[in-house]
């Protein structure tokens, strides 16, 4: 048997049993939601199965904007595609972390871990939002790239955006895919923390707030940094 083989066989069997388990948690959240926000809650250390689930999510959301990219004249590269597996990750738990520290604002007993393993979970959703903004992924990135130099893409994203109805028609859906997801996040807050529907409500909409800081602050800055870093290297 060759090196190449014998690494391989050592790792699927490390990591096999880790696909399995995480495949099983992501069923049993599609099958019961309910049921499966009951079984996060005994999660309340580091949890490798939704760790692990949100490297899946992450290289999903990167797999998806490849095609924007190459239509904003930026040629996707393996160097590239593991920055932004790498970047969708990291948000992922950051934005995890949103809705766990609303969670503790609103007195929670749970752990943090047990708010940022669910939603390692339900970012599966934004590879959902992510395949709806599609059309107008690409005038995004377009409108970053215009402003590499001054790093004003805020109005530029706008105005590449409002040139089609169809950009316009698709940033709109998003807008109402994240009302729905603040349902959804809604509903786990509320089994999770067993909190009452206001009490859920009222830290979902705190961890919404926070969630559009990170957009506005963080990966919206990240993201125009590396489009213009390899959209200028192309």
């Amino acid at each position: 048997m060759s090196i190449i083989e014998k690494t391989t066989e050592a790792l699927i069997g490390k990591y096999w049993p880790l696909v399995c388990a995480t495949a099983l948690d992501a069923t049993a959240l599609i099958q019961s939601p309910r049921s499966f926000f009951k079984t996060m809650k005994g999660r309340s250390a580091f949890c490798p199965n939704a760790w692990f689930f949100g490297i899946f999510v992450a290289v999903g959301l990167g797999v998806i904007s490849l095609p924007a990219l190459r239509l904003a004249g930026v040629e996707p590269t393996y160097e590239l595609a593991a920055v932004m597996t790498f970047i969708n990750w990291l948000l992922i738990l950051i934005y995890g972390i949103c809705f766990a520290v609303a969670a503790q604002f609103l007195r929670s007993k749970q752990s943090l871990m047990v708010t940022i393993n669910t939603f390692f979970f339900l970012s599966a959703y934004l590879v959902v939002l992510k395949i709806v903004e599609g059309p107008a992924l690409g005038a995004r990135f377009a409108g970053m790239l215009e402003t590499c130099i001054t790093l004003d893409y805020s109005q530029a994203v706008t105005a590449a955006i409002k040139k089609s109805q169809t950009y316009i028609s698709a940033n709109e859906h998003v807008g109402w895919g994240y009302l729905a997801f603040t349902g959804l996040m809604a509903w786990a807050l509320k089994v999770l923390h067993d909190f009452g529907w206001i009490r859920a409500l009222i830290a979902t909409v705190i961890g919404m707030g926070l969630l559009s800081t990170v957009l506005a602050k963080l990966q919206e800055p990240i993201i125009a940094q590396m489009v213009c870093a390899y959209g200028q290297g192309s």
